[in-house]
């Protein structure tokens, strides 16, 4: 690809998959070494009042963490974008659900702008410029 062929949409794409992969990398590192016992215990206790029995609530608290941080790489990275997306809008459908139970209507709204973000990536893919995918024509 040379680079005077690289137009505003797949520059806007990019840009794109560099926030949300940023973002969740973030998630990822601030919660998981010292914090990340603190977060499974804040999430257990954040869900305690809820339907949702620990039996559900213990897990993600343990897999949220190091599913953000691996989802943050591989779209930093632009490997398996088209999965890493779909995982990362599972997981926030999921997010969206604990928030929805909590009655966190603003949290909800937030999240909701994340799966737009999803969305738009998504119905995109075939515009994704700088990534590992681009070297095995995966992004089709």
């Amino acid at each position: 690809m040379n680079i005077q062929d690289i137009n505003g949409f797949q520059i806007a794409s990019f840009v794109m998959r560099l926030a949300i992969g940023a973002n969740l990398l973030a998630h990822g590192l601030v919660r998981m070494g010292n914090k990340y016992e603190s977060f499974q215990i804040w999430i257990g206790n954040l869900f305690a009042p809820t339907i949702l029995p620990n039996l559900l609530v213990k897990p993600m608290g343990y897999l949220i963490p190091p599913l953000e941080l691996i989802l943050g790489v591989t779209l930093l990275f632009g490997f398996q974008i088209k999965w890493s997306l779909t995982l990362a809008s599972l997981l926030m459908c999921s997010l969206i659900f604990g928030m929805c139970l909590l009655e966190k209507w603003e949290i909800v709204g937030i999240q909701m702008v994340y799966m737009i973000c999803y969305f738009l990536l998504l119905t995109n893919l075939p515009h994704q410029i700088f990534a590992l995918d681009n070297l095995w024509g995966q992004n089709k």
